[in-house]
């Protein structure tokens, strides 16, 4: 039997949380589906591709001059809308914000939309009341599906566009914990500082959203109690985001303390060796290092921010919002850390003490700590691959009325 071909589109392959994820179902889905995987632009590939892929050639960031971003637009969707085409896919499933605009334009009468929403930033931009919030909602209304990441965004989406409520659906991001497991025993160059020191890991690209300032001022006053801490991040830099934290790390005196690793094609193997691992993000969507590092069997800390680390950590209802710290089913919750940026050294707030507290109590209790390393790698393989197989292969499968 010819198997059905799937169209799977983005904007940029390189080392994002989306990316890794679209790269782990082109081989998820290959003995499936005859996948088809569509960019923008693959001037970086920052993940494995398995499966025939094609890029526009065109820049995903529009030009600040009108025509010229008119242009890119319409070439964008007559782009993507040729492919379509020619290999005439049963559904085009889009990932991020711009690669849904395009996808639902270019694939109006040709094939099945199916967009994504993958960070709560994203569902931001739908509440907003303007002609930007106005134009994306009634744009999403068009699309066959929408995936969310987590349940709490799908509810959320649903009560922002009821009519569609039956087209919304979630799913969750998929993980190879046999090979997670297989890479983490490797060895790392930082061994006898791991052995020496208490060494917290936090593993992402130096996006603003994922608060970092606040885990450098938190460690900065764990520091004051805790001689033998150190701080070990692992992740790509992304605008100028690199140079500040450095700067608030200078500003601090952590410069023999904390360390700013840059990307590491294996962050597993230093997760593995570490204390603890702590989340600081003020927006997720479903983080993906948060599971990452817990099929490590490292004990974690996660801010409570929307989305994702309490339907992870917690079975308890997904709606509600930590208050103090919480000792969750499969780790560690701390309130929300506030959104606004701040590296000014001699600002540290009551979020970023909470986060140095909770840092320190996973470190003191051995017992605690060692109970939730256990916990978090039960966790952690309920993310499986076959799981995520089946449930997305059944929302391109189901008719909606």
């Amino acid at each position: 039997m010819e198997k059905k071909c799937i169209f799977l589109t983005l904007p940029l392959m390189d080392f994002g949380g989306q990316e890794r994820f679209v790269s782990r179902l082109t081989t998820i889905l290959k003995d499936t589906y005859e996948l088809k995987l569509i960019i923008f632009d693959d001037t970086v590939i920052g993940y494995p591709i398995d499966c025939d892929y094609f890029s526009l050639n065109i820049s995903p960031f529009l030009s600040r001059k009108p025509l010229r971003k008119v242009f890119k637009i319409i070439k964008k969707i007559f782009s993507l809308r040729r492919l379509m085409t020619r290999y005439q896919p049963y559904a085009s499933v889009s990932f991020g914000t711009s690669a849904n605009f395009f996808n639902i334009l270019a694939g109006a009468g040709k094939c099945q939309t199916i967009i994504s929403i993958r960070g709560y930033s994203g569902l931001y931009k739908l509440k907003l009341n303007n002609s930007r919030g106005y134009f994306s909602r009634l744009l999403y209304s068009r699309a066959n599906k929408i995936i969310c990441v987590t349940n709490l965004m799908a509810d959320e989406l649903k009560q922002i566009i009821p009519a569609q409520k039956d087209k919304i659906c979630r799913l969750y991001n998929a993980y190879n914990i046999e090979e997670i497991n297989k890479f983490a025993q490797q060895e790392n160059e930082l061994a006898s500082w791991f052995a020496e020191n208490e060494v917290i890991v936090a593993v992402g690209t130096l996006r603003s959203e994922k608060g970092y300032w606040h885990l450098i001022k938190a460690f900065s006053v764990l520091k004051k109690t805790r001689n033998r801490v150190k701080l070990l991040h692992i992740g790509a830099e992304h605008l100028d985001n690199g140079p500040k934290l450095n700067q608030l790390i200078q500003n601090l005196g952590l410069v023999d303390d904390v360390v700013l690793l840059g990307y590491r094609e294996n962050p597993f193997k230093y997760c593995s060796r570490s204390r603890g691992f702590v989340l600081s993000s003020v927006s997720e969507g479903f983080p993906n290092v948060l599971v990452e590092a817990m099929a490590c069997g490292v004990p974690v800390i996660a801010a409570d921010c929307k989305t994702g680390p309490r339907e992870i950590l917690s079975e308890a209802n997904y709606q509600k919002v930590a208050d103090d710290i919480e000792f969750a089913d499969y780790g560690i919750l701390i309130p929300p850390l506030t959104r606004t940026e701040n590296y000014n050294p001699e600002v540290i707030e009551e979020c970023d003490r909470k986060l140095a507290e909770a840092i320190d109590l996973l470190l003191n209790n051995e017992e605690l700590a060692k109970k939730y390393a256990i916990k978090a790698k039960e966790r952690a393989s309920d993310y499986s691959y076959e799981r995520c197989k089946q449930e997305i292969i059944k929302i391109i499968e189901q008719e909606v009325n």
